[in-house]
C-alpha cells in the first residue's frame, strides 16, 4: 500500500546486547528488523497496513493521486446480510441474477470490463446495482467511474459511448446501520443524464466503507473501472504477526519500540512527523493512539483445526493448519483458540520498554500491532520492535497458588477474605530447577499493599520443608521481596511464603517472579498449576485452590471507605509543635479508578468552614487540618465536625467523627 509521506523518517534499529551470567545464560533480543526479518516478511495477517516506508509499518494513509482501490484485496462476492465487522479483504457484488465476478471493476486495468453483460438488446438496464464494501473505513472525497475509454466492438462503436447515462452515488461510513443492519446510505449525487463518459462525483473529504452505484439510464452501458480517492488517513490499523520461533524456551524482559505520530497540513498536504510522546510546544499534537499485545506458546499453532471425520456422530479430529485448509468446506470442524498450549493476549502494551508478563519459558510467541487515529488528518508509523529474551530459563517449570493459611482447601476453590483487613497468607511454589537452568535465589510476590513477612519454609518438597531465613527481607507497598543467597535453588525445590496483606479491591493476583541476582538474566514468572492438574505441577497437595487469586468476602464489597486512624481528638492549633494539626488516615477500597475524595470541616451550626478536594485511587491516604478557615484564619475554640468523603460513580460514601480546637 502506498504511504502518505513527504519525508521518510529513518529508523534506527536497535542492537542486540548480550550479557553472559555464571551459568552461562545469554540475554539477548529478538528484533522485527534483524536477521533477514522485516514486518512484511513477519506478517500473518494485516487490515489497513502499509509498508511501503522500508523498514516500518504504517497506519494506511493516502495521497489526492492514490487510487484506493488499488491498495486493497478484492474478493467477488454476494450482498451482505447484516453487519460484518471490519476485515481485512474488500468486497464487490452486483444484484444482477446472473453472478459473474465484477474484480475487473477494480483490477486497475482499463482494458478489463463488464464488456456485454449489460449491453443485451433488449434489456433495460435501469436499477442495476454495484455495491463496494472497502472491508474498513478510508478517507475518500472522490469516487470516479468509466468503460473502456479505448478500442472498438464488433460493429465499429467505440466502448467510451457505453457509459452511464443516469446514475445515483451512494456512500456509507461504516457505522451508521439500520434496524434490519443494512447500512444505510447517504446520497452523495444524483445524475438524471450525463454526456460525460468519465463520471466523477467529489465531497469534502471523509470516512467511507461502503459504496454503492445505482444504474437509472436504460441505456446499454458497461464500466472498465472504478476509482476512489481521498486525503488522509484510516482510522485504525491492525497488524498480526506470524507465530514467531525463538528457537528454544525463553524468558521475556522488556518489549521495546520506537514510533512517530504523522499529520498532513490541511494548507500544504506536506506530512509533518511529530514524536508520539512529544508535550510541551505549542503545536497541536496527532490524535492518534498505538498499542502491542503479545501471547506465548508451547507449540506453533494457537489455534486448533478440526476434521469432520464422523458427520452423523459429529466426530471431530485435530488436523494442522495446512491440512484442515486443503479440507472442503462441508467437513471443515472449526477453529478455535488452544487455550492449552497458548497463553490469552497480554493487557495491551502502551508505553515502551514495559515488561512482558506472560507465561515462561516459552519458545513460540506472537504479537499484534493496533493503531489508531481520531482524525481524518493524522497517522501512525511504528518504526522497530525488539523484545528482550534470555535462555536457558531459571526453572524448566514454576507453578504457584496462594491460599489462606488458616483455610488450604475452601470450598468453592477461591481463598477469600474480607476487604481492607489483614489476612495471612501461604504462597506456595514449585520450582522445578534442572542441570542446565540457571537457577534462583530471589522471589518477588506482587501484593496491593504493605505487605508483613512472617515465615519461609523451603525443601526438596512439600513434606520436607523446613524453615528458612532470608538473606534479606523488602517489604514495599507494591510487594514483598525475598532474598535467599545461602539457600540458592539448584534442583527441584517446594517453596511455602508465609505473609500478612490486604485486599483492597473484590478480585486480586498476587503474581511473582522468581530472580537470580547473581546474573543478569531476567525475571521468570510464577505461573498457576495447568490443566488439567496433575501430582507433578502441584506445588502444594494439601491446598485445593490451584490459583494465584483471591477474592474478597460477599460482605465486605460494598465496603468503600474505612477510617483507620485520627492523630488527636483534640488540635491546639498555637504553633508550639504539639497537635497543632490532626492527620485522619484512611483508606479507599474497592475502586478501579480515581475519585473525588472531600475533607469537610462544619461549626455545630452546620456551616462549613473548611473544605479540601482531590481525586485518589484506591489504598492508603493521609489527610490533615491545621485548624484554619478557607481564608487562612484560626478558627473559634469550640467542637467541630469532619467529615470525610469518597464519591463514586453511583453513590458516595463519608464517615463524619468530632474534633475540638482548644488554645
Amino acid at each position: 500500500m502506498r504511504a502518505l509521506r513527504r519525508q521518510p523518517l529513518v529508523s534506527v534499529a536497535l542492537l542486540a546486547v548480550v550479557f553472559w551470567s555464571s551459568a552461562d545464560a545469554e540475554l539477548r533480543t529478538w528484533g522485527i528488523n534483524e536477521d533477514n526479518r522485516s514486518w512484511q516478511s513477519e506478517a500473518r495477517a494485516t487490515t489497513a497496513i502499509d509498508f511501503s516506508v522500508p523498514g516500518a509499518i504504517q497506519i494506511a494513509g493516502f495521497e489526492p493521486t492514490d487510487n484506493i482501490t488499488q491498495a486493497l484485496t478484492w474478493v467477488s462476492a454476494f450482498p451482505i446480510e447484516g453487519y460484518i465487522p471490519e476485515r481485512p479483504q474488500a468486497h464487490i457484488w452486483n444484484n444482477y441474477p446472473l453472478k459473474e465476478s465484477d474484480i475487473p471493476l477494480v483490477d486497475g486495468d482499463p482494458n478489463t470490463s463488464t464488456a456485454d453483460r449489460f449491453k443485451r438488446f433488449g434489456s433495460n438496464q435501469t436499477g442495476r446495482r454495484f455495491s463496494l464494501d472497502l472491508g474498513s473505513r478510508f478517507p475518500v472525497n472522490r469516487i470516479a467511474f468509466f468503460p473502456r475509454l479505448t478500442g472498438v466492438d464488433d460493429e465499429g462503436i467505440p466502448y467510451w459511448e457505453d457509459y452511464v447515462r443516469g446514475y445515483e452515488l451512494y456512500v456509507n461510513n461504516g457505522l451508521e446501520f439500520g434496524e434490519d443492519n443494512q447500512p444505510i446510505y447517504q446520497l452523495m449525487k444524483r445524475v438524471e443524464f450525463s454526456r460525460d463518459s468519465i463520471a466523477v462525483v467529489e465531497f469534502p473529504n471523509q470516512f467511507i466503507r461502503y459504496v454503492a452505484l445505482r444504474v437509472l439510464s436504460k441505456n446499454p452501458f458497461e464500466i472498465a473501472e472504478i476509482e476512489i480517492y481521498g486525503l488522509g488517513f484510516v482510522p485504525k490499523g491492525e497488524y498480526l504477526s506470524k507465530v514467531i520461533d525463538l528457537g528454544e524456551p525463553t524468558n521475556f524482559g522488556t518489549l521495546n519500540w520506537s514510533a512517530v505520530a504523522l499529520r498532513v497540513d490541511a494548507d500544504t498536504g506536506d506530512l509533518v512527523e511529530q514524536s508520539v510522546l512529544s508535550t510541551g510546544d505549542e503545536t497541536p499534537q496527532a490524535d492518534v493512539s498505538l498499542s502491542f499485545q503479545m501471547r506465548s506458546g508451547l507449540d506453533d499453532s494457537p489455534e486448533v483445526y478440526y476434521e469432520i471425520t464422523n458427520k452423523f456422530l459429529n466426530e471431530l479430529t485435530v488436523v494442522t493448519e495446512d491440512a484442515y485448509k486443503s479440507l472442503t468446506a462441508d467437513v471443515k470442524g472449526g477453529v478455535e483458540a488452544d487455550q492449552v498450549n497458548w497463553s490469552t493476549w497480554s493487557e495491551p502494551f502502551t508505553a515502551s520498554g514495559q515488561v512482558v508478563m506472560l507465561p515462561s519459558p516459552r519458545r513460540y510467541v506472537q504479537f499484534r500491532v493496533i493503531m489508531k487515529s481520531g482524525q481524518i488528518s493524522d497517522g501512525l508509523r511504528v518504526d522497530d520492535l525488539t523484545l528482550e529474551i534470555a535462555s536457558p530459563p531459571l526453572a524448566r517449570r514454576l507453578f504457584g497458588e496462594i491460599s489462606l493459611l488458616a483455610d488450604p482447601a475452601p470450598e468453592d476453590g477461591f481463598a477469600m477474605v474480607p476487604v481492607g483487613v489483614p489476612s495471612r497468607f501461604a504462597y506456595d511454589l514449585l520450582a522445578d530447577v534442572r542441570d542446565a537452568d540457571v537457577g534462583i535465589d530471589a522471589l518477588k510476590i506482587i501484593t496491593p499493599t504493605r505487605p508483613a513477612f512472617v515465615e519461609l519454609l523451603m525443601g526438596d518438597d512439600e513434606s520436607s520443608r523446613s524453615r528458612v531465613t532470608p538473606g534479606a527481607v523488602e517489604e514495599a507497598s507494591d510487594g514483598l521481596t525475598l532474598y535467599f543467597p545461602d539457600n540458592r535453588i539448584a534442583a527441584p525445590t517446594s517453596l511455602r511464603v508465609i505473609f500478612d496483606a490486604e485486599l483492597l479491591v473484590q478480585s486480586t493476583f498476587f503474581n511473582a517472579q522468581v530472580l537470580d541476582t547473581k546474573s543478569e538474566e531476567l525475571p521468570q514468572p510464577v505461573l498457576p498449576p495447568p490443566r488439567p492438574l496433575r501430582p507433578i505441577n502441584d506445588p502444594n497437595s494439601q491446598v485445593t485452590t490451584n490459583k494465584l487469586q483471591v477474592l474478597t468476602s460477599p460482605e465486605s464489597r460494598n465496603d468503600v471507605l474505612r477510617i483507620a486512624d485520627f492523630s488527636t481528638r483534640v488540635i491546639t492549633p498555637n504553633g508550639d509543635g504539639v497537635n497543632d494539626q490532626i492527620a485522619i488516615q484512611y483508606s479507599l477500597l474497592q475502586l478501579l479508578n480515581e475519585a473525588p475524595n472531600t475533607l469537610e470541616v462544619f461549626d455545630l451550626s452546620g456551616r462549613r468552614v473548611y473544605a479540601f478536594r482531590e481525586d485518589r485511587g484506591r489504598g492508603p491516604h493521609t489527610v490533615t487540618w491545621d485548624g484554619r478557615d478557607a481564608a487562612g484564619h484560626l478558627v473559634p475554640v469550640g467542637l467541630y465536625l469532619l467529615r470525610v468523603a469518597v464519591e463514586g460513580t453511583v453513590e458516595s460514601f463519608a464517615e463524619t467523627r468530632t474534633i475540638g480546637v482548644v488554645y
